[in-house]
């Protein structure tokens, strides 16, 4: 078990927390766990309940949309250091694609409702989260409309 102290370190070593002063930031690393994965596993699956979001600490998963009439399409490769899962947190919805472990990768999972309290007490870090958001969003339309299996990308 990782002390809290370790837990805050581990949390700055994700994008969006790194520049986060340590008060803030002690609620979050008490209610995070470390949690790992094998290649290949699944670490979130799309129409899931987004309860949490994670924070990749160490490997790569990747990101893939799965259409019922189409094959599985890959958005995006995460590395160590990206935040995860916080889409369907922000909007208390089924999570909007599937998260696999490409190899082996650990990560830091915090409950959904303490990452929500965190941006309501960091305005600069929800704003820092919008913005990621909308940059995987183009990212994604990007990628949705150049993919040749996907028939109806818009």
């Amino acid at each position: 078990m990782e002390s809290v102290e370790r837990k805050i370190d581990l949390l700055r070593t994700i994008t969006p927390f790194s520049t986060l002063p340590t008060a803030p930031l002690r609620p979050v690393a008490q209610a995070a766990e470390v949690v790992r994965f094998g290649a290949g596993a699944v670490i979130v699956r799309q129409g899931d309940p987004g309860d949490a979001v994670y924070g990749l600490l160490e490997g790569t998963a990747e990101v893939w949309l799965e259409e019922p009439a189409q094959q599985p399409v890959l958005l995006r490769t995460m590395r160590s250091g990206q935040l995860f899962g916080e889409t369907a947190v922000l909007y208390r919805g089924p999570r909007s694609a599937t998260i696999q472990a490409k190899t082996d990768v650990i990560t830091l999972r915090v409950p959904g409702p303490v990452f929500l309290d965190l941006l309501h007490a960091s305005p600069a870090l929800a704003v820092h989260v919008a913005v990621v958001l909308a940059q995987r969003l183009a990212s994604d339309r990007h990628t949705l409309a150049s993919d040749p299996t996907t028939s109806d990308a818009t």
